[in-house]
């Protein structure tokens, strides 16, 4: 009969030991390589959905574009034949009453379809997600409520107005409303700032919108998103936009708007400074 050595015995059981740990450790490795693999595949999934939704938010972004273009050609043939339409009526209104009347009617149904497309535009360039109420667009009479804003925050600010205020258009009303806007926005950001002043300067032919603040200036002051977009604001009426950083402290935001129209009645006599309702001169 055949007989197991001893040493053997004892071996024996040790190897078949170690052989199962081994496998179970392989087993182990392998289930936790399969998770790794499940959640890096999960992953990828996730980032690909993510691409694709990006890619048809950019088609879809891209067609808009190309369609408001195109209304944009259609809204300014509208208030081209608007505007020629009024001229002409007014220039034949005392030789011709009837013709002027009539041409008038085309001019107003002009101005009514250049303002109905007009809408179509805005409704889609609208944000997806954006409020559909439509509310007036803030003019500078507003800059008190957004100082009430702004104190309220913890910044102290004024407001005044130096020389004698003009009629403007509300496009430019709007963009040095925003201007301000902006810029105290800035300041609130960059922290550290106890005092911001504002002055709109108004001189023949153009408009000076001035934030100067107390705060200290940083890289992102003179390079972010927000003194871009106050900037466009200036270019886009063929104005300018300077921001630095003042040698004695603070940061300052200049914006020079040209402006067309006809003085309105001051409160104070021409060339001293005049408050803007809601804030106080400053000292």
């Amino acid at each position: 009969m055949w007989r197991v050595d001893p040493l053997t015995e004892q071996i024996l059981p040790a190897l078949a030991l170690s052989v199962l740990l081994g496998l179970s450790l392989a087993v182990a490795g392998l289930a936790r390589e399969r998770r790794l693999l499940l959640l890096r595949l999960r992953r990828e999934q996730a980032k690909l959905a993510d691409q694709q939704v990006a890619l048809a938010h950019a088609a879809v972004t891209e067609e808009r574009a190309r369609i408001a273009h195109e209304l944009h050609d259609v809204v300014a043939h509208g208030v081209s034949m608007m505007t020629l339409g009024v001229g002409a009526g007014r220039m034949i209104m005392e030789k011709d009453p009837a013709r002027a009347r009539e041409t008038l009617r085309l001019a107003e149904e002009s101005g009514r379809q250049a303002l109905l497309e007009l809408q179509r535009m805005l409704c889609l360039l609208k944000a997806e997600g954006a409020p559909g109420a439509r509310t007036p667009q803030p003019k500078l009479s507003d800059l008190s409520d957004l100082l009430t804003q702004v104190r309220t925050a913890g910044l102290r600010v004024d407001v005044v107005e130096d020389g004698r205020p003009v009629e403007i258009g509300l496009a430019l009303e709007l963009s040095a409303y925003r201007i301000v806007q902006e810029a105290l926005s800035n300041t609130l950001r960059r922290a550290r700032a106890q005092s911001a002043h504002v002055t709109l300067r108004w001189r023949p032919g153009f408009l000076d919108v001035l934030v100067r603040d107390d705060g200290q200036a940083t890289t992102t002051a003179t390079t972010g998103h927000g003194l871009l977009g106050m900037r466009e604001r200036a270019t886009l009426f063929g104005g300018t936009l300077e921001a630095e950083a003042l040698p004695e402290g603070g940061f300052e935001v200049r914006a020079r708007l040209p402006t067309v129209g006809e003085a309105r009645p001051a409160l104070t006599r021409p060339g001293e400074a005049q408050p803007v309702p809601g804030t106080r001169p400053r000292g």
